[in-house]
């Protein structure tokens, strides 16, 4: 595989994931999240592949409906209606009133979804990480065509402000030359 069509293989798996997450975003809250790991920077799995982590999270003093076990059980049963499998809820001892739930969906390239249900005295706050499924293809290599000027050892010159994302959003994947997220017409 060439470096461009690995760049282009992960760029559909990048998007692909990135949209399962998204819908599941839309179910909790419509509006911004706060990046917490954008989701496009590769990490190497198995003995020759790589794979994606994102991280997103509720504004501060924003409320979920309910409890944190009603919120739980809410996405749980849209997870199981939509196609997710392999799906638990799993709750905290003692006082502990956190909820979280996980899933998966392989045929959208998410290996593992969790979702932090934290009620909190003056905001609550959910919180989704997301790794994808595990792909053919050197990581290092995609990093290379992902963040131009990252392999000279240098500091690659990502100019990229982004603090929040709806999950509306256009997303991005890879950086130009100059550092500003590149973004795709599907």
């Amino acid at each position: 595989m060439t470096g461009e069509e690995l760049f282009d293989r992960a760029r559909e798996v990048n998007f692909t994931y990135k949209a399962a997450v998204a819908d599941v975003q839309l179910q909790l809250f419509d509006g911004e999240w706060t990046l917490e790991g954008y989701g496009d920077s590769s990490d190497q799995c198995g003995d020759d592949g790589y794979m994606f982590r994102l991280g997103r999270s509720t504004p501060f003093e924003w409320r979920f409906e309910g409890t944190p076990a009603e919120a739980g059980e809410r996405i749980a049963a849209w997870l199981d209606e939509n196609g997710w499998s392999d799906i638990k809820t799993r709750t905290y001892s003692g006082d502990v009133d956190s909820v979280l739930v996980e899933a998966e969906k392989p045929e959208s390239h998410v290996a593992l979804l969790t979702i932090d249900f934290n009620p909190g005295e003056r905001s609550d706050m959910i919180t989704i990480n997301a790794d994808s499924t595990c792909e053919p293809g050197d990581w290092l290599d995609l990093i290379d065509s992902v963040m131009p000027g990252i392999s000279t050892g240098e500091d690659a010159p990502i100019q990229d402000d982004r603090t929040t994302e709806r999950p509306t959003d256009t997303p991005s994947f890879g950086y130009n030359d100059d550092g500003t997220p590149r973004f795709w017409n599907k």
